[in-house]
């Protein structure tokens, strides 16, 4: 008996001595490394994503904000766990509630992992239909199928600002524009915390989670006017559409400093849906866009060789009866003249005279001149892809110096016209466009603020002003842009039609054209710089046409909402030129360098106005030119009124002015009345 208690002492003794070594083992040897096992297996890092920032225009209305947005993820190997669960009917089920393809989730469904997403950013029937599929099925995160909250970028006014907001990725990151320039400040600084897992691996609990810490980026305020940019974006679109553009774009700035109030591109696109639009619609055409500018080159030819003395405000430069040769090269105004003065050159838009004017700079002075309005560098604005428009690669020789001084030879983009002319507009400062305000924290402390730009001396103030008052001639009867006339108010301005080179070979082809009309209201006191820039309109393609209209709608709504419109009843503008003068042109280059001049309108035969109601856009141009009319078109669509009315006598300035709208509302056989006469028979 005490050799057996003895044994069995000695067995307990060494089972303690041994249970004694493993506690020492495991809790004094290898405790760090056991430690750093146990956190790995019920620890797990989250990535915390803060809230993305909010964009707001001048008068903090909100043009992007973040909001929550539920994606559907499944872990694949849990509901190949689940008996009796059936995932290809699963599969093609879920493919109907999510709008997507069969085979793409039950791909994703028999993958390996353990993580996969089904789809981001459900809408709200999307995710009805899902949650009823996870209540019929009984599936949720321990099941294998969860809704995770993600933040998704929403755009409320959905086209507005399309192309200066840009739009994010799925994961988050800008893809183009403010969003994409700005994406560090927007997006802010993503961090990690720890996390507690239970056995079913959920996350239970994470440490150092404080409510708002990390949840915003920064805020941008810009100095766009929501207002401002709808009424650019409605009037370039209605005149696009009227002309069957390729596309268009408007600048509207402050000359004083410079603060871009509304920058318009079409076609458009809705942000929202980024993923399923045109890659040719999201292009910011005001920015990234290069044309050659034609006969809105001149105000800054002009500005350039007054500021230096080599021409006199007074002084009559010979136009030679609108023929004129420069080297090999044959220059022709559409409206021959002898003498004129600079103001008359640019209200009549004389390539000859721009030509003397340029040969009176040279070339050294008009390039120079041209770079103190910044044309040949980008304005800075915080927006991607902008254009560096050729410029001054080489010397310009005689010929080239003639053809520059017009706008032919030299590209721009919409935003340098801008910046341009705004320094004629507040006095000869050449001020750099200002897009974002302020950046300011989610707490709304301020983080950087962008005063305006001091600006550069560009013109003297003294010729700053008689510029201004030359351009007014531009708008009034006898100039080229009467069709930017507000009544009341004086319209400094200049119109630009210009050829566009040929895709396939050299010279310039005669169907493709870019319409242009830049200016500032009021010419005395100005508030807002305007360009419009229509490319390729059919069949018309005038500055003055096409263009013209688009900046006077634009600016007397703008003007309007300002409050700075005083009121007025009198009648809309007339033209006083017949439109046969199409001054402001500059055409083609032909085989030994001679401009072409512009071809005249047949003679308008008898028999009064043609009846033009009921008509689209196309018709009644096509039908107008054909009888040796100009129509000055308001809205799109259908013709439902005219002036002169059909059968009328015809108008002295050879313009009919013409009103449509969106599906019409006229009828031939029930709005004709027997005592309208009949319109001629078309030709």
């Amino acid at each position: 008996m005490r050799m057996r208690l003895g044994m069995l002492a000695c067995g307990l003794a060494l089972g303690c001595a041994r249970l004694v070594h493993a506690a020492y083992e495991l809790q004094v040897v290898r405790h760090d490394e056991l430690t750093q096992e146990a956190l790995n297996q019920y620890t797990r890092q989250v990535e915390v994503s803060p809230r993305r920032g909010t964009i707001y225009d001048r008068n903090h209305n909100a043009l992007a904000v973040s909001v929550g947005s539920p994606s559907l993820t499944a872990n694949p190997r849990r509901l190949r766990l689940r008996r009796g669960l059936d995932l290809h009917a699963l599969g093609g089920r879920l493919a109907a509630a999510l709008g997507v393809s069969r085979e793409l989730v039950e791909h994703r469904l028999h993958s390996p992992r353990g993580f996969v997403w089904l789809k981001r950013h459900l809408s709200q029937p999307e995710e009805a239909a899902v949650r009823a599929l996870m209540a019929e099925y009984h599936l949720g995160p321990r099941e294998g199928l969860e809704l995770l909250e993600e933040s998704r970028r929403w755009y409320p006014n959905r086209e507005l600002a399309a192309h200066v907001l840009g739009f994010v990725s799925t994961d988050g990151r800008g893809l183009e524009g403010l969003e994409r320039f700005h994406d560090e400040r927007l997006r802010g600084h993503t961090y990690s915390v720890q996390g507690l897992r239970d056995a079913h691996g959920n996350l239970v609990f994470a440490d150092g989670v404080m409510p708002g810490e990390g949840q915003s980026g920064d805020d941008l305020t810009l100095t766009l006017d929501m207002t401002i940019q709808h009424i650019a974006e409605r009037h370039l679109a209605a005149a696009c559409q009227t002309f069957e553009a390729r596309g268009g774009s408007v600048v509207v700035l402050q000359p004083d400093t410079g603060e871009v109030l509304a920058m318009a591109s079409y076609p458009t696109y809705n942000p929202n849906e980024a993923s399923t639009s045109d890659p040719d619609a999201r292009r910011n055409r005001a920015l990234a866009d290069r044309f050659e500018p034609g006969s809105t080159m001149k105000v800054f030819s002009v500005a350039g060789a007054l500021d230096a003395g080599r021409v006199d405000p007074g002084q009559l430069i010979d136009c030679h009866g609108g023929t004129y040769t420069v080297g090999d090269l044959t220059i022709h105004d559409a409206h021959p003249d002898t003498w004129l003065t600079p103001m008359q050159i640019l209200a009549r838009s004389s390539n000859i005279g721009a030509a003397q004017i340029g040969a009176a700079l040279g070339s050294e002075g008009l390039e120079r001149a041209y770079r103190r309005f910044g044309f040949g560098e980008r304005t800075g604005l915080p927006l991607p892809g902008e254009a560096r428009a050729r410029f001054g690669e080489r010397r310009w020789y005689e010929v080239e110096v003639a053809t520059v001084a017009f706008g032919q030879g030299v590209s721009v983009t919409g935003v340098q016209l801008a910046q341009g002319l705004g320094a004629v507009a507040n006095g000869g400062r050449l001020v750099r466009p200002l897009l974002v305000r302020r950046i300011t924290d989610a707490t709304g402390a301020l983080v950087e603020e962008q005063p305006p730009d001091p600006g550069r001396p560009a013109l003297r103030p003294g010729m700053a002003r008689l510029l201004a008052e030359m351009l007014t001639a531009v708008t009034e009867p006898g100039g080229t842009g009467v069709e930017a006339a507000i009544p009341g108010v004086q319209v400094a301005g200049k119109t630009g039609t210009a050829q566009k080179a040929n895709i396939h070979g050299r010279g310039y082809d005669d169907s493709r054209w870019t319409s242009s009309f830049i200016g500032f209201v009021p010419a005395d006191h100005p508030r807002l710089v305007i360009t419009v820039v229509i490319d390729e309109p059919q069949p018309a393609h005038s500055g003055g046409a096409v263009a013209a209209p688009v900046f006077r709608r634009i600016a007397e709504d703008s003007l309007r909402y300002l409050g700075a419109l005083p009121p007025h009843g009198a009648a809309l503008a007339t033209a006083r030129l017949p439109p046969s003068q199409d001054r402001d042109a500059t055409r083609d280059v032909g085989p030994r360098g001679a401009i072409s001049s512009a071809p005249a309108r047949p003679t308008a035969p008898g028999g009064g106005v043609p009846d033009l109601r009921g008509r689209g856009a196309r018709g009644a141009l096509e039908l107008l030119a054909a009888r040796g009319l100009e129509a000055v078109v308001e809205g799109s669509g259908e013709v439902v009124r005219q002036d002169p009315p059909a059968g009328g006598p015809l108008p002295g300035d050879h313009r009919v002015r013409v009103w449509l709208e969106p599906g019409g509302r006229y009828t031939h056989a029930v709005e004709e009345t027997p005592e309208e006469p009949e319109a001629p028979a078309e030709p």
